[in-house]
């Protein structure tokens, strides 16, 4: 039964004070339902440190889709083996966190087995995957299942808002959208995307040097060189996931006109009234079509600037 990341997180608890602890979990929802969240609490719980604080600890470690193909690849992996077979900087106990393990090369996931199945004394492996059905049967058969549910409505901050916003105006601007709107919503959502990489990259560089202040009279120099490589890693797999939420927020947009066609509904935002009136179903499809077509570029490693100004000119200005 899936639950809340909460609620789950207060099981998983309850099974460590009673000694019932796998050593390998994969923690499966949809996006927005806190799996990297509920991965972070464990550790913190395992490896007893608060997770809210700004320094991370050494002895998690971190593995996250990094290749142009957007893949995890064997190379991560021996990385990763290599290690958890060293002995924890602090404590007796390591966890690993695999990001996305349905982006698993095969090869990668081969390599992994052995040590998903027997880790060294003290490790803990916790794998998250939107797509559950996409991990492979070998690595589900070895770890033990955690379903999250989404929590109700669509996750919504500020920024998801501000580029739903300037995506309707974009379809709405004076004498209808041409491809001069799409190139400039193009450049808009560019810089919300870097914006995000810029920040999320300071933040983990920022643990890096608070890491290695606290902790340098007791780490090596592969450990911080493996570590290095490992928050190159999760810096951009965090981005990928900002930059999804913030698809989503179009997709939301468009799918709430469609909604307003099939049920008309007097409460919807007059800006989504005003969509619904000037798109048919049609050519919301069609704009749902070029915005999917934009997310399985983004995701076979396209080159992000050409996806996104192809896919936004497909989307708002269509042939």
């Amino acid at each position: 039964m899936a639950l809340l990341k909460e609620r789950a997180f207060e099981r998983l608890s309850d099974a460590r004070k009673s000694g019932r602890l796998a050593h390998a979990y994969l923690l499966s929802g949809p996006p927005g339902c806190g799996k990297a969240w509920l991965a972070m609490e464990l550790a913190g719980m395992i490896l007893g440190f608060n997770p809210a604080e700004k320094t991370s600890h050494p002895d998690i470690y971190q593995v996250a889709p990094e290749s142009k193909s957007r893949r995890i690849v064997t190379e991560q992996i021996r990385t990763l083996e290599h290690a958890l077979q060293m002995k924890p900087l602090l404590g007796i106990h390591k966890v690993a966190i695999l990001h996305d393990a349905d982006r698993m090369q095969p090869q990668a996931a081969n390599a992994f087995l052995k040590t998903l199945e027997e880790p060294p004394e003290g490790c803990h492996i916790l794998l998250t995957t939107t797509l559950r059905d996409a991990v492979l049967t070998t690595i589900l058969s070895r770890c033990i299942l955690v379903p999250l549910l989404s929590p109700a409505g669509i996750v919504q901050d500020a920024k998801n808002d501000e580029v739903a916003e300037a995506f309707v105006a974009a379809l709405l601007q004076k004498g209808g959208p041409d491809a001069g709107a799409a190139l400039r919503f193009t450049k808009f959502f560019q810089g919300q995307v870097s914006a995000l990489r810029e920040h999320v990259t300071g933040e983990l560089e920022g643990e890096l040097k608070d890491q290695i202040k606290h902790y340098r009279d007791s780490m090596d120099k592969s450990w911080k060189d493996t570590r290095e490589d490992q928050i190159k890693a999760q810096s951009e797999a965090m981005v990928v996931r900002e930059r999804q939420r913030l698809l989503t927020a179009i997709s939301e947009v468009l799918a709430n006109a469609l909604r307003h066609h099939v049920l008309p509904d007097s409460n919807c935002p007059p800006n989504i009234q005003r969509l619904a009136a000037s798109n048919d179903t049609k050519l919301l499809l069609k704009r749902l079509d070029a915005l999917d077509r934009t997310r399985r570029l983004l995701s076979a490693g396209v080159q992000e600037s050409l996806a996104l100004e192809s896919g936004f000119l497909q989307m708002i200005a269509p042939l």
